[in-house]
């Protein structure tokens, strides 16, 4: 599975060789599937050259341009190892395809640079956390998001934590074992007795090892800023937690012993934890956006976004990505016009609007059309 991030995204957004060609679908895992994947993409493929038809390139520039999409159509072992969508970019210059954790409105589109909306969902929707696994045989730590998740090597902190306390070892009868995700790893530490009783864990050696864990546990996140939720029984995390220095080591945990639960599991535990520190502040963006609604300090006027976006006007956007709104814009007289469907030269208006609005910094929330704060597929709170 490829990952879509902020860097990922403005590289796209760079990329400016005309015709661009872009192709969402949604994909199913399995050799079963592998035929279906391909014809479905060779129909999109076939609806791109059509759009391609409309921009005046000739046959020969059309062909160069589609070769690399159209060699994938015979790889079976590509078409079965696909996530749940595929996005393709494609210009006469660049070509790069992504297979993601999300799940795709079938579209291909052609225009003067690539069609980015759908892939915010993945920043906006898809908001990253730590799970910290704990138990008497296990320690994991999980890198996720809403539809992601995976297991971080451990390796060199569980060499760190034994030569930090292997003299506590010998005749302790104590006992924690690493699970090994990674082939021929097998390891042995210290601090929970075989029954798991608090009452019989000095509580001075459970925190000394909690606190090395926490001092050198950032060195393995990509960022400290992310949520960090325990998976642990309920006696170890109050430790934890009076060990912990960590800025956001939410309250909640996972409750139970992690040993025989897969990464999955406690994954979708853990999220439905999260979930709502997330959407903390989609919910007080919506708050303030009906606060503010008929003030002038707000819009869910497509047409009028447009040209706000461009302004740099908007702080905070909320859309729903499956949503088009077909139209013109002219930059050269900011002037944006509706259109009913796509025609030759038209594009998706809530695109430039979110695309816009990534390059001049602001707050971008894609989110379902039931959590929309009106009926409009694009609302906004201004800057001024």
């Amino acid at each position: 599975m490829e990952y879509i991030n902020r860097d990922e995204l403005e590289m796209l957004l760079k990329e400016s060789s005309e015709p661009g060609v872009s192709i969402y679908m949604t994909t199913q895992k399995g050799w079963e599937k592998a035929k279906e994947n391909a014809i479905r993409f060779k129909n999109l493929l076939s609806e791109a050259e059509e759009w391609l038809n409309f921009t005046g390139i000739n046959a020969s520039e059309k062909e160069r341009l589609l070769k690399p999409a159209k060699k994938l159509l015979d790889n079976s072992h590509y078409w079965a190892n696909q996530d749940e969508g595929l996005a393709c970019f494609l210009n006469p210059n660049f070509y790069r395809y992504y297979r993601l954790p999300l799940q795709f409105t079938e579209i291909a589109v052609v225009k003067r640079s690539f069609h980015l909306k759908p892939l915010f969902s993945l920043l906006t929707m898809d908001w990253r956390f730590y799970i910290l696994a704990i138990s008497k045989k296990d320690i994991r730590l999980l890198r996720a998001t809403r539809t992601f998740c995976e297991e971080v090597d451990l390796s060199a902190l569980l060499d760190e934590l034994e030569a930090e306390f292997s003299e506590e070892m010998p005749g302790s009868n104590l006992q924690f074992h690493t699970r090994a995700p990674y082939a021929g790893r097998t390891r042995t530490a210290v601090f929970f007795g075989h029954g798991g009783d608090i009452e019989n864990i000095q509580k001075e050696h459970l925190l000394k090892y909690f606190r090395f864990i926490d001092r050198e546990l950032p060195n393995y996140m990509k960022t400290t800023d992310a949520p960090l939720v325990l998976a642990c029984v309920d006696y170890l995390a109050p430790l934890y937690r009076e060990a912990s220095s960590y800025p956001v080591l939410l309250e909640e945990i996972v409750r139970g012993n992690p040993e025989n639960r897969s990464n999955q599991e406690i994954h979708e535990k853990a999220w439905s934890i999260v979930k709502p520190y997330f959407q903390q502040p989609v919910d007080e963006i919506k708050e303030r956006y009906l606060e503010l609604k008929g003030t002038g300090k707000t819009s869910n006027n497509i047409l009028e976004l447009v040209v706000a976006a461009h302004q740099g006007k908007i702080s905070d956007l909320l859309f729903v990505p499956g949503i088009q709104q077909w139209g013109r814009y002219n930059p050269q007289t900011g002037e944006a016009t509706p259109g009913n469907e796509p025609t030759r030269g038209s594009e998706d208006l809530i695109d430039i609007i979110v695309t816009q609005s990534f390059l001049n910094k602001s707050n971008i929330y894609a989110l379902e059309a039931e959590m929309m704060p009106d009926s409009s597929p694009a609302a906004a709170l201004f800057r001024w």
